[in-house]
């Protein structure tokens, strides 16, 4: 199979790197471009690199604009000129609160890393996922995100952010056809991640009686990035503008 260049951010752990770990392992002929925070600190990430010889690691905070703006010359050091699929990955989770009582700090927060940053990251991507006729862009979003599937706990600010991010996704794939992009956002599941288990004790202290119901629908790590992976290489072009579940299945808005 030809090969493919992907750029995943937030690589390092969780979905993301079992995104990345499946892609590099998928095919040697596959280039994934691995973003990290820190990647001084991404030891499994860089044990896999080191491995299989077709992943490159570049600094990235998503939420910082100088980071950002770095891109370009971050990709030109690894010789990338052209990206054939974006997965818009990294993310935070850490609003445990009601509404009324949910700090400004923490809206912003989350509004700029979970909302934004994608966005302003693709703003530098284009030119090069123009290079390439794959041309697929993937937000991983989540189902606390929809609106038509209220799941009633105290996540504010985290729920807000991913609904934004939704309507960018609807957006982006109005904008974006013409020029044969295919977008769509993806929930990954209820995922026994370090930031999903953390998520999952605030949660059942607030609401305790959908205990079983978490605990029915968790999966691991793997299962989710592999699924994530399967999915977004499979994508056609009617599936432009989607919201799926990390198992194929389409997900309401």
């Amino acid at each position: 199979m030809s090969g493919h260049t992907y750029f995943i951010t937030g690589a390092n752990r969780g979905i993301g790197f079992e995104i990345t770990k499946y892609y590099s392992n998928l095919s040697k002929d596959n280039k994934i471009v691995a973003t990290a925070r820190d990647p001084s600190k991404a030891a499994e990430l860089k044990e896999l690199a080191a491995k299989n010889g077709n992943i490159e690691i570049i600094p990235l905070a998503i939420d910082n604009d100088e980071s950002v703006a770095a891109i370009d010359s971050e990709l030109t050091k690894i010789g990338v000129d052209g990206i054939d699929i974006y997965v818009a990955n990294a993310a935070i989770s850490d609003s445990y609160y009601t509404v009324l009582d949910c700090p400004k700090d923490v809206w912003l927060n989350h509004y700029t890393v979970n909302s934004l940053a994608p966005i302003l990251v693709l703003q530098k991507l284009h030119k090069y996922l123009l290079k390439k006729q794959t041309r697929k862009i993937a937000f991983i979003s989540s189902g606390i995100g929809s609106l038509t599937r209220f799941l009633p706990t105290p996540i504010s600010a985290y729920g807000q952010s991913k609904a934004a991010l939704n309507f960018s996704v609807i957006e982006l794939s109005h904008e974006l056809k013409p020029e044969g992009f295919n977008v769509v956002a993806i929930t990954p599941g209820v995922v026994a991640t370090g930031m999903g288990t953390y998520g999952r004790e605030k949660i059942l202290k607030a609401s305790p009686e959908i205990a079983d119901i978490i605990d029915s629908i968790t999966i691991t790590p793997e299962q989710s990035g592999t699924n994530v992976a399967k999915l977004i290489d499979n994508l056609k072009s009617e599936d432009n503008g989607k919201f799926f579940s990390y198992d194929g299945t389409e997900y309401p808005y």
